[in-house]
């Protein structure tokens, strides 16, 4: 059974990859316009803090619990592990700020 789970890990790992690098060529190309996706407004050349740090801390967030649950023992359990109390308060916490932001400059 455990040759099944390896090949569906191997899969999985493979999918999440090429997803990846379907999403970065269509951004390389100019099919998926990323132009003004940190500023507040189009015709704004700041940065917009609040908009950065989700950016960044949700994919990692995202790829470390994927990479935790493909090392859970699921044919025990037969369900992926639970969040950590860590994942939750960092999803919340660039959400929040990401919020503060939106209130704070409107």
């Amino acid at each position: 059974m455990s040759l099944v789970f390896r090949v569906f890990e191997a899969g999985l790992a493979l999918w999440f990859v090429l997803l990846a690098v379907i999403v970065i060529g269509r951004v390389l190309s100019g099919e998926i316009d990323v132009t003004g996706l940190l500023q507040h407004k189009a015709d704004d050349d700041a940065v917009a803090p609040e908009r950065v740090v989700p950016m960044l801390a949700f994919p990692v967030i995202v790829v470390t619990y994927v990479l935790s649950a493909l090392h859970a023992d699921v044919s025990v359990t037969h369900a992926l592990p639970d969040l950590s109390q860590n994942m939750i308060l960092l999803l919340s916490g660039g959400n929040g700020l990401y919020l503060a932001g939106k209130i704070a400059r409107s």
